[in-house]
């Protein structure tokens, strides 16, 4: 099957991963997939994967607010594309202007797909006036307020996909990243400083029980001032900034202990998934995450705390007791990219 699919693409956000986990077992069934992509964007956060020969830049985002709107949009490409499936990921933030001038001339030849990550109900009046053949969300609460703009019998529902279970070698990896040993590693990544900082009380008691360390790698473009200005007052935190390629973060998720992710619910947005936990599951290293609607939908493959008491708590108990992957192999077998991009597929030829 040739696909199109119009998104972000090697960028340390959602809607890439999404599109990155889907589009490349695509290709590894043996279909055809073309990506356009932009060349600049401002959530296109930089990760060092290297493009492959099957996407193409061809539009520019300066803006996403009020509205995205593209500084720059090469047609040529898309409207002279062999595909027969059209799919858009996170319309609000493509540029909705460019797209419907074109819309008409792709839908003459493709069917047309659009997979909803936004949170709620888009402010751009330009997002309603592209007429799907499919929409996908990931779960009811996605649904639940797409019905009210969209037909319902249009609307599917395939969860979010996960990196398959891949599990390594704790010992190896942390020679390979130059990680002690005999210390307990815990491990963030990602642009949300705030997010670091609130946890670190938390692990100074447990440092005072567990020889520890803090490893946070994180996005050259977020603030990490506010980090600089605790490691006189936290020895254990080890800051690094840098972009993070998959195979890299891998590899601290092998040598690490426990991947942790503090994040407050999202007040703006009331349907959201984590894509850190997508991206990373299938690691096999415990993942800690504080309830919240990120994960309100997840299971017992990770491991939820309500406090930072019981933060402690369970990391103290990961720390003495180890975690069975057990349950993470059973839900990725239902969850894993090659099972969700199926599900697409699967889709696509009913559609057809």
């Amino acid at each position: 099957m040739n696909i199109g699919m119009m998104c972000l693409w090697n960028a340390a956000n959602g809607p890439s991963i999404h599109a990155e986990l889907i589009g490349r077992e695509w290709v590894r069934d043996g279909h055809k997939l073309t990506v356009y992509s932009p060349k600049i964007h401002p959530d296109a956060r930089p990760t060092l994967q290297k493009d492959e020969e099957f996407v193409i830049r061809n539009f520019s985002v300066d803006v996403i607010i009020p509205f995205t709107r593209a500084a720059e949009f090469d047609y040529n490409p898309v409207l002279r594309g062999d595909y027969r499936v059209f799919v858009a990921q996170n319309v609000e933030r493509l540029p909705a202007e460019r797209l419907l001038e074109i819309f008409p001339e792709i839908k003459k030849k493709a069917l047309t797909v659009s997979v909803v990550h936004e949170g709620k109900p888009p402010e751009d009046p330009l997002y309603y006036k592209l007429q799907w053949d499919a929409i996908v969300c990931f779960d009811e609460r996605y649904r639940d307020y797409l019905i009210n703009y969209f037909p319902a019998d249009i609307i599917h529902m395939i969860p979010y996909p996960y990196y398959p279970f891949t599990p390594g070698d704790k010992i190896k990896s942390r020679k390979q990243v130059d990680l002690p040993v005999g210390k307990k590693i815990v491990f963030s990544f990602g642009f949300r400083p705030k997010d670091i900082v609130a946890v670190l009380p938390s692990l100074s008691h447990l440092a005072e029980n567990y020889r520890m360390r803090y490893v946070v790698i994180a996005n050259p473009e977020s603030d990490v001032n506010i980090l600089r200005e605790m490691e006189d007052e936290y020895p254990f935190l080890d800051i690094q900034v840098r972009p993070l390629p998959f195979d890299e973060l891998n590899k601290y998720l092998y040598a690490s202990d426990a991947q942790l992710i503090h994040r407050e619910s999202s007040k703006k947005y009331p349907a959201v998934v984590s894509s850190s936990v997508c991206q990373t599951l299938g690691s096999g290293c415990p993942i800690l995450f504080h309830e919240s609607n990120y994960v309100e939908k997840a299971g017992d493959e990770i491991i939820k705390y309500k406090d930072f008491s019981d933060l402690e708590e369970k990391l103290s108990l990961l720390f003495d007791k180890g975690f069975d992957t057990g349950r993470v192999e059973r839900f990725l077998k239902t969850h894993d990219a090659t099972h969700i991009a199926n599900r697409f597929v699967d889709l696509f030829r009913k559609l057809f």
